[in-house]
């Protein structure tokens, strides 16, 4: 009888990371309940950066697009745009950051 592995070989979805990294089939069924958890998505070096850059992760396909530095007054967050062009944007709707928050980023 053949086992099934309980962990899987995913790639990093920061799109200028190319490492693949372990995943369990816990942590992706996490993933499919909750679609704001990261953690899943980055391997071991992208996701400790998630402490000290913002986060700029496209809403559509979960792709993470850029970390952002952040100040030292601010609190790392995940910044969202609606569209990235592995999903069929532009680089105009990379730049189109949702919410009035971090528009101080690009200005």
């Amino acid at each position: 009888m053949i086992k099934q592995s309980d962990k899987h070989f995913m790639p990093c979805l920061n799109e200028n990371c190319n490492h693949y990294h372990l995943v369990s089939s816990e942590e992706l069924e996490i993933f499919q309940k909750d679609n704001n958890y990261v953690d899943v998505l980055l391997c071991d070096e992208c996701k400790s950066r998630k402490e000290t850059f913002h986060i700029l992760q496209c809403l559509s396909c979960k792709t993470i697009i850029d970390f952002l530095p952040i100040l030292d007054d601010e609190i790392p967050q995940v910044i969202y745009v609606e569209k990235c062009m592995s999903c069929g944007g532009s680089i105009e709707d990379e730049i189109k950051i949702i919410g009035e928050l971090h528009r101080h980023l690009f200005t």
